[in-house]
């Protein structure tokens, strides 16, 4: 799963991501709180293990997801299916 996919479960209108690049701003482009809340519920359970405060603020683009979702297998352990 990359950040793309992971966003795509997590908003109401998928499609937005279509016209999104990797590194813009997920609320200027039209994301609101609550589906970034998800995104960020949704990585913490693809992750295995929870964001820490400075890992949550980073969660503004999808590059900064993606980069998250790197972490698994260096030192959090396995990953698990979320889905």
């Amino acid at each position: 799963m990359n950040g793309r996919e992971l966003l795509a479960a997590c908003i109401s209108a998928p499609a937005i991501l279509d016209a999104l690049t990797d590194d813009e701003d997920l609320r200027e482009a039209g994301l609101n709180s609550g589906e970034i809340v998800l995104a960020v519920m949704r990585l913490e359970e693809t992750i295995g293990r929870a964001l820490d405060d400075d890992e949550i603020t980073s969660v503004t683009t999808i590059a900064s997801i993606d980069a998250l979702l790197r972490t698994v297998g260096t030192s959090q352990g396995p990953v698990r299916d979320a889905a």
